[in-house]
């Protein structure tokens, strides 16, 4: 099966820190990959790499068949790769579905701005897209929370909403930064299900970066495993948590 994601020697820098060094990675379409390794990995950098907010200093990223090494940030959620983010990023003052619209009109390439002022004068003409947004939060539980002001959410509902807006364009690949962060038990378990319904139900690809290791167990196909930027091990959840190597990085056993 050709790969949907192929990082090759990848490597990034700040200043002297080399944050990632010379990582390659395959993921195969429709694979739920986990990303994990104590603070410090590297593994947000290599998301923010994955999706251009930080560029590499040497090595390649081909998405679907391409070449997204040099290409900007909106050019790479076009071709779709979304993510979200370790610390929720909605825009407060609006409501739900206004949160989820941006995540039509960014892929548009309008920046920030220019997506938010296509959303605040949307027009009756836009009902394709509504439709679509309002699908998306059916899909997640949310459509009667959305004409709900973001701010008024609790925190879990919060997460939701940034994952409706990550999916809302049916992305070929999304990468969840530590989506399970600051959830319940009972959210958590309701955060696998959408995770594995976001697979099996929309075909896309998923990257989870993730501390709690019971949801990567429970969701991952494989597991990729970082350690000051290099990567140490993969392969499946099972055998990745029994690896000594992961027991000393990651869990702090001798």
């Amino acid at each position: 099966m050709t790969a949907l994601l192929s990082i090759d020697d990848l490597s990034v820098t700040f200043g002297g820190l080399r944050a990632v060094d010379g990582v390659s990675v395959t993921v195969l379409p429709q694979e739920i990959r986990g990303l994990i390794g104590p603070n410090g990995a590297g593994k947000t950098t290599l998301f923010n790499t994955i999706t251009g907010l930080v560029p590499a200093a040497g090595g390649r990223i081909v998405f679907d068949g391409a070449a997204i090494t040099e290409l900007p940030p909106q050019e790479r959620a076009r071709r779709g790769a979304r993510r979200t983010f370790q610390s929720v990023q909605l825009l407060p003052g609006l409501t739900v579905l206004e949160n989820v619209l941006l995540g039509l009109h960014c892929e548009e390439g309008d920046g920030v701005l220019g997506s938010l002022w296509k959303v605040l004068t949307r027009r009756a003409s836009d009902r394709s897209q509504l439709a679509t947004a309002r699908e998306v939060l059916s899909f997640l539980g949310l459509d009667d929370q959305r004409m709900t002001v973001v701010d008024k959410l609790s925190f879990s509902q919060q997460r939701f909403v940034e994952i409706a807006r990550a999916i809302v364009s049916r992305p070929k690949l999304l990468l969840l930064d530590e989506p399970a962060a600051g959830l319940s038990p009972s959210d958590i378990e309701m955060l696998r299900e959408v995770i594995l319904r976001i697979r099996d139900d929309r075909n896309t690809t998923i990257i989870l970066v993730e501390h709690i290791l019971s949801l990567v167990m429970a969701v991952c196909d494989k597991v990729t495993v970082m350690e000051q930027g290099k990567l140490l091990v993969e392969g499946e959840p099972q055998a990745i948590m029994r690896h000594p190597a992961v027991q000393a990085a990651y869990l702090g056993e001798e």
